[in-house]
């Protein structure tokens, strides 16, 4: 089911983005309205629609389909399955409040308490977890390091690592926006498209740069870290980015991340993008901080990993029902 919400957090956001969004709540097999249920806050990756209820790719099932049959033989927990709308006008919001894009992380906080408000929900951390891929995995994690809303995080092949996960693709888009005839008119190819590859990392550079930007009113063009004319690299705009890198921040949360009851990181060694870097250094710093997590790596990349969901939500049933699920 769809429900609508009117946001007040996005309401006069710097982009002029809908505050109204809409809140895709998947129920459980059976689901009783007399009893409370435990809740999973999926959070889409970038340029990814708000649902579980469509098909990734052409071939195979629509997760929520997958995740309604786990449910069905106990392989899962019964739980709502929550999926937020914070999409931009440049593909995604990263999750976290920015200046220059709105405050994203503060809505993520209003649907907790809209859903919980509406739904027989068990209105606890400890009951609620919060999960996604890439720029979703990225808001999960970020989300757990500033709010104490969630009580579990899982995360498949987070924004982690920018140096792995970003720079990389920086001479390419800037190939692909010389080609376009600069920024703006690739911006103007958001509804005609075509939405190739190209287009879609392209666009995921300029997205990342509004997100990390720290004031209103920065452009496209001033957000990347390098000139996207001349190809200048700019240190000052890198560190920006740097300081919302979570192998960077985990020091400084790492009291919040050690209280969860679950922290899972997975990641596909024939990703795409290299992303697989970026979750090993993540890796790596949470146990050189003594962050308690599960680290799983597997043979996919990065799109068509769909079914990894289960393997995470499985190891959370066994995280709530220690603690009693529904008592």
């Amino acid at each position: 089911m769809v429900i609508d919400h009117t946001s007040a957090r996005l309401r006069g956001n710097p982009l002029g983005d809908p505050a109204a969004r809409r809140i895709e709540v998947l129920l459980p097999p059976g689901y009783d309205e007399s009893a409370r249920h435990p809740v999973v806050y999926w959070l889409p990756g970038f340029g990814a629609h708000p649902t579980l209820t469509t098909r990734s790719l052409a071939f195979g099932e629509a997760p929520a389909d997958r995740i309604h049959r786990a449910m069905a033989r106990g392989d899962i927990p019964a739980a709502l399955i929550v999926v937020p709308d914070a999409t931009t006008a440049y593909g995604g919001s990263q999750y976290i409040d920015s200046p220059a894009c709105g405050r994203y992380l503060g809505y993520l906080g209003e649907v907790v308490a809209e859903v919980d408000r509406r739904f027989p929900t068990l209105a606890e951390p400890r009951w609620r977890a919060v999960g996604g891929k890439s720029s979703g995995g990225y808001g999960a994690v970020l989300a757990a390091m500033r709010t104490d809303l969630f009580g579990a995080v899982l995360a498949h092949t987070p924004d982690a690592g920018f140096e792995h996960s970003y720079l990389p693709l920086l001479p390419g888009v800037l190939d692909t926006l010389e080609a376009a005839g600069g920024i703006e008119r690739l911006l103007g190819r958001r509804e005609s498209g075509p939405h190739d590859t190209a287009f879609m990392v392209a666009m995921s550079l300029l997205a990342m740069g509004m997100c990390y930007a720290d004031k209103p009113g920065t452009t496209p063009a001033d957000a990347l870290p390098c000139d996207p004319r001349t190809g200048v690299f700019r240190p000052a705009v890198w560190e920006r980015w740097l300081r919302h890198d979570p192998v960077r921040m985990a020091p400084a949360y790492g009291d919040r991340l050690r209280a969860l009851r679950l922290l899972y990181l997975d990641t596909g060694l024939r990703d795409d993008y290299h992303m697989h870097w970026g979750a090993r250094a993540l890796h790596a710093v949470w146990q050189e901080q003594g962050i308690a997590h599960e680290y799983q790596e597997h043979d996919g990349g990065h799109h068509g990993i769909e079914h990894r969901f289960l393997t995470s939500l499985a190891l959370l049933g066994r995280v709530w029902r220690g603690s009693g699920q529904g008592d």
